[in-house]
């Protein structure tokens, strides 16, 4: 058992927990590591006059923000289906995910016209070797929180986890750029520190446009993953007294999934024999897939709609 997974069972020992409350539990670790590196960086920053160290505690303070709409994404996300939202609330994740991107262009903007001024008009910072190994050690625990993240996303199939985790990691890659910055101080290089700032902000712009692509490709339709198609075709085929399926219809609401389907049956079996097939594929679908609607219409072999 890794690290990941044994933390996971402290805070769910009987291995039984909700899509929230995994989400609860990523957003509050991130939540705490950011705030506590936010005030380090931005003590170090401010004290050695480095702008790529207060744009790293701004970066770690906005993965804070953005942890927020992750547990405010989570909670909205699992209000229960009503009249006008018969499916539920589940895809204000992937809502989240595009305001979380929002505030990483706002950074883009401020962190990028603090970075150019200082390549215009190089500051001599002060040399500090504890800086140095703090960031080092900012990386290594920045990139622990990614791969948590990750850990708690593919558990539960989240993509807005997923995009958090990317920000731990950009944050833990820009975190090296400025101990190579520091280290570049030493010799007299001090322009470099404007420079490495802009890479930090490059990467910010990366995460941005990565997590609009993904969460407006999820909200316009996005088509499910092939290893799903195949973990359905897998129950169908497999599922007594049918012969084959066609027209395969996936919709994804992140909480659940409505998936819809016909299936071919020997045309001489009765409507009732038929039927309970039908039923036999719902219940097994339901049971593999988890949070699903299942729906299936019944074709006689050879029988297909155009």
């Amino acid at each position: 058992m890794n690290f990941n997974a044994w933390l996971l069972g402290k805070f769910f020992p009987t291995g039984s927990y909700s899509r929230k409350r995994v989400g609860d539990l990523e957003a509050l670790v991130s939540i705490i590591g950011n705030v506590v590196l936010f005030l380090v960086k931005l003590v170090f920053g401010i004290s050695l006059g480095s702008v790529a160290l207060v744009a790293e505690a701004f970066h770690s303070l906005s993965d804070v923000f953005t942890s927020v709409v992750v547990l405010l994404g989570f909670k909205w996300g699992d209000k229960p289906a009503d009249q006008e939202h018969p499916f539920g609330h589940g895809r204000m994740e992937q809502i989240a995910t595009f305001a979380i991107a929002l505030v990483l262009f706002l950074a883009v903007y401020e962190l990028g016209s603090d970075s150019i001024r200082r390549i215009m008009r190089p500051v001599v910072v002060e040399w500090n070797l504890w800086v140095v190994f703090f960031m080092v050690a900012s990386s290594i625990f920045k990139e622990w929180m990614a791969r948590f993240s990750i850990f708690l996303g593919k558990k539960i199939d989240s993509d807005v986890l997923i995009a958090d985790a990317w920000h731990h990691r950009s944050d833990s890659i820009a975190s090296l750029l400025v101990g190579l910055g520091l280290i570049a101080v030493r010799f007299g290089v001090y322009a470099l520190d404007g420079i490495l700032g802009l890479g930090v902000v490059v990467l910010i712009a990366w995460v941005g446009v990565e997590l609009v692509g993904s969460s407006v490709s999820f909200l316009i339709g996005k088509a499910p993953s092939r290893e799903f198609m195949e973990e359905i075709k897998k129950v169908v085929l497999s599922t007594p007294g049918v012969l084959d399926f066609h027209d395969t219809l996936v919709h994804d609401y992140q909480n659940q999934k409505v998936i819809s389907l016909h299936i071919e049956v020997k045309e001489d079996l009765s409507v009732r024999e038929a039927h309970q097939i039908a039923l036999l594929v719902q219940d097994r679908l339901k049971e593999k897939l988890g949070d699903s609607k299942v729906s299936v219409h019944v074709d006689p072999r050879g029988e297909r709609e155009d």
